[in-house]
């Protein structure tokens, strides 16, 4: 007969699964052995939301949504850590609902019930283990890039914010996740971050994108950091619809060379025959002063030089900008308040690419940074209250976005287009203003009553009203 006490590593894990024990709490159901060496937490939610929007020229809709959403997270030892969601929904309107053929150029998939009935779900996952001196990470998720808080140029993750032109019913407005692989090296102050992650534009065709970087901890709690993206793909256009060209039909594979690290993006795609969409962008976050941050993003897209992104004479000299001031843990009496101002600013053809959706700057039609889109501007202010469990959010903005050729992803710039660029053409510009609100309770950790409302003004002229519970455990 074997005896496991002659084996010390078997004793120890025979132990832990047999002292794994079930732990509930208020928000969640927590498994973990007696050494906290495995641990997994399973929590779940339901929400219910109803939005009215009447808009001037647009029938007043109304939009309800359920769902379940299901969480799960933990560890595997210290070194190994994962988490898991999954959102099941089911929406209601007073709109029709065209039907979804499952192309990602039709954006996110639902299953169309009735003329006024859908439902559709979405999951994001990932997971990351700790060698030394690299981290592996992987996961179909969110990636997000950059310090803004309300329009990041670079990659949004899954910022969302309401835009009126974008309100239909023909497709989910939610950003999607993607599927990723990676690593990150941290050492000392340096830290080098790298994804080769695979998009959505047509159904069966490829489309990957590419990001690493730099990012530098200096003294005085300032943080800087350099990216590159590299993005390219089947070209999804029938063949010679496209002028441009070295615009073909041909597919395109992955590229193991931009997945190697250390190497910057700019000299690879050369080496690779000057074939795809390379942009090059810069963060900074400076929290020198406590409780203070300055902050700013700055994407160049296909840029000639630094100095040519001041010059409106070659359409090709993209640029979008975000950068702000914020303000938090700001203590009134027993009021915590937080506040944000930020500038945006997307040039015409940003995030376009004129060999199209096969190397645009877009997954599931819509853009990978900021969804204001190209040739666009917005001022956005924002002030937060917290009490207990009250939690109220006041907001303005002021927005401008331009209508003409190169104010869409989809634009394809071609070899008898203008080679000049006009930022916000006067006559080609919708403009508008929004103020609105929003108060968030919860009175215990497993139930919450949130509504909101917003007033535009200008071409967008009307309201905007939401209303939502959840309960979760």
């Amino acid at each position: 007969m074997v005896s496991f006490m002659k084996n010390p590593l078997r004793t120890s894990v025979l132990f832990s699964f047999v002292m794994l024990t079930m732990a509930w709490s208020e928000t969640n159901i927590t498994f973990v052995d007696s050494a906290r060496h495995h641990e997994v937490n399973i929590g779940a939610q339901l929400q219910d939301s109803l939005v009215f929007v009447n808009l001037k020229n647009t029938p007043t809709h109304y939009d309800n949504s359920m769902s379940i959403r299901f969480f799960l997270d933990g560890h595997f030892t210290e070194n190994f850590l994962f988490a898991a969601r999954v959102n099941v929904n089911t929406d209601y309107t007073n709109r029709d609902i065209p039907e979804h053929n499952y192309n990602p150029e039709e954006g996110i998939p639902y299953n169309k019930q009735s003329d006024n009935k859908r439902t559709w779900d979405l999951f994001a996952a990932h997971a990351s283990y700790q060698l030394e001196p690299v981290k592996l990470l992987a996961g179909f998720d969110y990636l997000e890039l950059g310090p803004a808080k309300r329009n990041h140029v670079i990659l949004r993750g899954e910022t969302n914010p309401y835009r009126p032109w974008q309100d239909s019913s023909s497709r989910l407005q939610k950003p999607a996740p993607t599927p990723y692989f990676g690593y990150q090296f941290e050492i000392g102050p340096i830290q080098y971050t790298q994804y080769a992650a695979k998009l959505f534009e047509k159904k069966g065709e490829n489309k990957y994108v590419h990001i690493h970087r730099l990012g530098l901890s200096l003294p005085e709690n300032i943080t800087l950091g350099l990216s590159e993206t590299a993005l390219y793909g089947t070209t999804t256009e029938a063949a010679g619809t496209n002028p441009n060209l070295d615009a073909d039909s041909s597919g395109r594979d992955f590229e193991w060379a931009y997945a190697i690290p250390f190497i910057p993006y700019v000299f690879q795609e050369h080496l690779q025959g000057d074939q795809d969409n390379i942009s090059l962008a810069f963060d900074l976050s400076i929290k020198s002063f406590r409780h203070w941050e300055l902050y700013g993003e700055l994407l160049w897209d296909d840029m000639k030089s630094p100095t040519s992104m001041f010059d409106d004479g070659w359409w090709g000299n993209k640029w979008a900008t975000s950068v702000g001031i914020a303000r938090d843990s700001l203590l009134l009496g027993p009021v915590l308040f937080r506040w944000v101002t930020e500038y945006t600013r997307i040039e015409p053809w940003v995030y376009t690419h004129h060999k199209g959706g096969g190397y645009t700057y877009a997954h599931y039609n819509q853009t990978l940074g900021s969804n204001l889109g190209p040739n666009s501007q917005e001022i956005y202010t924002e002030l937060n209250a917290q009490l207990s469990f009250v939690d109220l959010t006041l907001f303005g903005s002021l927005v401008k976005k331009g209508t003409d050729f190169g104010s869409n992803i989809r634009d394809i710039h071609t070899p008898d287009s203008p080679t000049d660029k006009h930022f916000l053409k006067h006559g080609n510009t919708l403009y508008y203003q929004e103020l609105g609100g929003s108060l968030k309770v919860t009175p215990w950790s497993f139930i919450s009553v949130e509504a909101g409302y917003s007033r535009f003004f200008g071409d967008y002229e009307g309201f905007a009203a939401r209303v939502a519970g959840s309960l979760q455990w």
